[in-house]
């Protein structure tokens, strides 16, 4: 990774780490390198995750986040479609892990192409 992406990642992860604790939300432009196109980005935790990349989530009603990899697991949260959100490169029975306990459909997810995958 080069340095600008490094410290693009590290200043990411501080300030969703900020606004976390102090219960707001964070822009594409805040979040991530400044290639992105304005959209809401969600990082996972750093470390949380092996290799991921960034997707964009395709389902006209949203995207269910489940607490595990299958649709008998109970639903946490969503996404609106269009949300571009950091995912596991790999799936487990056909769901991207998002977060710890937060899986998604790997089949309403879109891989950015043009935003490297970060391990």
């Amino acid at each position: 990774m080069s340095p600008r992406r490094s410290a693009a990642r590290t200043a990411a992860v501080a300030a969703l780490s900020a606004a976390a604790l102090l219960g707001g939300g964070l822009t594409a432009q805040a979040a991530a390198p400044a290639r992105t196109t304005g959209a809401a980005v969600e990082l996972a935790p750093a470390g949380a995750l092996a290799t991921q990349c960034y997707y964009k989530v395709n389902a006209s009603g949203g995207l269910l986040i489940r607490s595990g990899p299958g649709t008998g697991y109970s639903v946490v949260g969503s996404y609106a479609n269009g949300s571009t959100i950091l995912a596991s490169a790999s799936t487990t029975n056909g769901f991207r892990k998002v977060g710890t306990n937060r899986w998604v459909s790997s089949a309403y997810t879109v891989r950015i192409v043009n935003l490297p995958c970060e391990s």
